[in-house]
């Protein structure tokens, strides 16, 4: 019973901090606050506020702790090796973003803005890979990053680094991209289960999974309209943010060349031609 008391005392503790973060961002945490939060995903069920003070402690600042190695965390009584790589690969993560540039930035308020983006990589990358774009509240992009060269995108490790990115940037929200290299793709059960899946679990780190686009040479298909990915009690601002997303969404087929540059297609016809 006295465990019981604990856990429930501990998820209080967890869901009154992931509020501050999402209300202040992190620069109103302690520097062992940063720590302990970050350590609430890898550690899910223990008090982790001793191990985060005798990190920062160890290292001297949070910088340091998430500069460090998995191995030099491990000396740190209480870390194990998935905790310590967890923190190391958030701070490689934190890095990266803090590193884009302003022009690295553009909104993706709507579908449509999403689609033209998508149209674009569809463009300039080669297929299969899934990229993911991540946003903050009002649509713009913080990050973006391959996470998986194929489209065995859902497994385990790789949403777990995809997780690992939303919350470095302290993204709002995700979009997928699965460029398929097929001409009209279409969402097979894997990617049903797997986006049903993902969008539970960036729910339980007050985030949401806005799409899921399907790019192919021909047509696009975004899982968000074909209703695939389900719906679940939120926010006022979550709403809002669907609603947003959703306002511009065009019906009929969602071909490529209707969101690409004129441009930009215009001269991949002529380098055809040629």
């Amino acid at each position: 019973m006295e465990r019981e008391r604990d856990s429930v005392a501990h998820g209080g503790h967890r869901a009154r901090m992931r509020q501050r973060v999402r209300g202040e961002g992190f620069e109103g945490l302690e520097p062992h606050e940063l720590i302990e939060f970050l350590l609430f995903y890898a550690i899910p069920r223990q008090d982790v506020n001793e191990l985060a003070h005798r990190l920062v402690e160890s290292f001297g600042s949070a910088r340091a702790v998430l500069a460090a190695t998995p191995a030099q965390l491990e000396r740190v009584p209480g870390m194990g090796a998935r905790a310590a790589t967890w923190l190391a690969l958030m701070g490689e993560a934190a890095s990266a973003c803090a590193r884009l540039s302003p022009t690295d930035r553009p909104e993706l308020r709507n579908c449509l803005d999403a689609f033209r983006w998508a149209a674009r990589e569809g463009q300039e990358r080669a297929a299969p890979r899934c990229m993911q774009l991540c946003l903050d509240a009002v649509g713009r992009l913080v990050f973006r990053r391959e996470i998986c060269p194929s489209l065995s995108w859902g497994e385990r490790d790789t949403l777990r680094d995809a997780l690992r990115d939303m919350l470095a940037c302290q993204a709002h929200s995700a979009i997928l991209l699965l460029l398929t290299g097929d001409r009209a793709p279409e969402p097979g059960d894997y990617d049903i289960e797997r986006t049903a899946a993902y969008a539970g679990t960036l729910r339980a780190a007050d985030c949401e999974l806005l799409d899921v686009i399907l790019v192919g040479g021909d047509a696009l298909c975004s899982m968000r309209r074909a209703g695939l990915i389900p719906e679940a009690a939120a926010s006022e601002a979550v709403r809002s943010l669907r609603e947003d997303y959703l306002r511009h969404m065009p019906e009929g087929e969602l071909r490529t060349s209707d969101f690409r540059d004129p441009d930009e297609v215009n001269h991949n016809d002529s380098m055809h031609e040629e």
